[in-house]
C-alpha cells in the first residue's frame, strides 16, 4: 500500500501474523467481531430482536385466563416503555430503559403474574388453611430463567415503578430469635386497568373468593371431624388403661369375703323371721 492510496477499513488491516487479540482463540476472535458488527455485548444472551419470555414450568395446571392475558400484554413494554412510564423510570435515568433490562423485568413480572392468587393479588401458593405460602426471590428467579443479580436488579425495578409490592416476614425461635420467610409479593389492581382488565379481574376475583371460602369450609370441617376422631381415641385408650390398672384381688380374699356376706344376710333373714313371729327356718 502506497502512501496515495486510500486507508482501508480496520476489518481489511487484520491480518493472521497480526490478530488483533493475540490471546483470543479463532472461534472467541470471530464472536467478539461478530459483536462487534452487530453492536451486541452483553453476556445475558440477550437478543433484541427476539427477546426471551418468561415459559410456565411443564406440567403445571392450567392458570385462569386473565392471568395468561395479563402476561401477553405487559409484553406491549417491551417495544414502546411509554405503556408503562413509571418502570421506564426506575433507573432514575432520563435515557430509555435498556432493552435487557426490560426483558429481566418482564421476565420476572410474568413469574410473578403466574403465582398470583386472584382473591388476594399476593404472589405465592395458597394453603389448605387459607393461608398463602410466600415464594423466594431465588424460586421465581430460577423459574424466569434469570441469574440472581439480574432479578434483584428487575425485582427493585419493579418495586420502584409500583408494579409490585412487598410484605417482609419473619418467624420467632426458641431461642428467641428470628428468622426471616419468604416474603409475600403483591401485584396492584392498577396494572390490570393500565391493559383494560379492571371488569374482568373483577369478576375473577369474586369468583376466586366463592372458591377460597369453599376450601376453607371443606377444610374446617375435616378438621373438626379429625379433632372429634381423636377425642373418642383417647376416651377409649383412657378406659382401656384404667382397665388394665385395676388391681387384681386374690382368689382367697374374695371366697372369704363371699362367705361373710353370706353369714351376714344369713343372721339378717332370722332376725326378720323372728320379727315377724315366725319359726326360722
Amino acid at each position: 500500500m502506497t502512501a496515495t492510496d486510500p486507508p482501508l477499513p480496520i476489518f481489511a488491516r487484520i491480518t493472521v501474523e497480526d490478530p488483533p487479540f493475540p490471546s483470543a482463540s479463532p472461534d472467541r476472535l470471530a464472536i467478539a467481531l461478530a459483536r462487534v458488527v452487530t453492536g451486541t455485548g452483553n453476556r445475558c444472551g440477550h437478543d433484541p430482536a427476539a427477546p426471551r419470555w418468561f415459559e410456565p414450568p411443564p406440567q403445571h395446571a392450567a392458570r385462569p385466563k386473565i392471568l395468561l392475558q395479563l402476561q401477553e400484554r405487559v409484553r406491549a413494554y417491551f417495544d414502546d416503555p411509554k405503556v408503562l412510564p413509571s418502570l421506564n423510570a426506575a433507573n432514575g435515568s432520563p435515557r430509555q430503559q435498556r432493552s435487557e433490562r426490560r426483558e429481566a423485568c418482564l421476565d420476572l413480572l410474568g413469574a410473578l403474574v403466574h403465582y398470583l392468587d386472584l382473591a388476594t393479588l399476593r404472589v405465592g401458593i395458597p394453603q389448605a388453611d387459607g393461608t398463602l405460602q410466600g415464594l423466594s426471590l431465588a424460586f421465581l428467579a430460577e423459574k424466569a430463567g434469570l441469574g440472581r443479580r439480574r432479578a434483584e436488579r428487575a425485582c427493585r425495578d419493579l418495586c420502584k415503578a409500583g408494579l409490585v409490592n412487598i410484605h417482609p416476614r419473619a418467624q420467632k425461635t426458641e431461642d428467641g430469635h428470628y428468622r426471616g420467610l419468604p416474603a409475600i409479593r403483591g401485584v396492584p389492581e392498577a396494572l390490570f386497568q393500565v391493559f383494560g382488565l379492571s371488569k374482568w379481574l373483577q369478576h375473577e376475583r369474586d369468583k376466586a373468593v366463592k372458591r377460597h371460602r369453599r376450601h376453607r369450609r371443606r377444610h374446617d370441617d375435616a378438621a373438626t371431624a379429625a379433632e372429634q376422631g381423636r377425642r373418642e381415641l383417647n376416651l377409649e385408650a383412657l378406659r382401656q388403661r384404667a382397665e388394665t390398672a385395676a388391681p387384681a384381688v386374690p382368689t382367697e380374699t374374695a371366697a372369704m369375703d363371699t362367705a361373710r356376706r353370706d353369714t351376714a344376710h344369713a343372721a339378717l333373714g332370722a332376725l326378720l323371721g323372728k320379727l315377724r313371729g315366725r319359726p326360722p327356718d
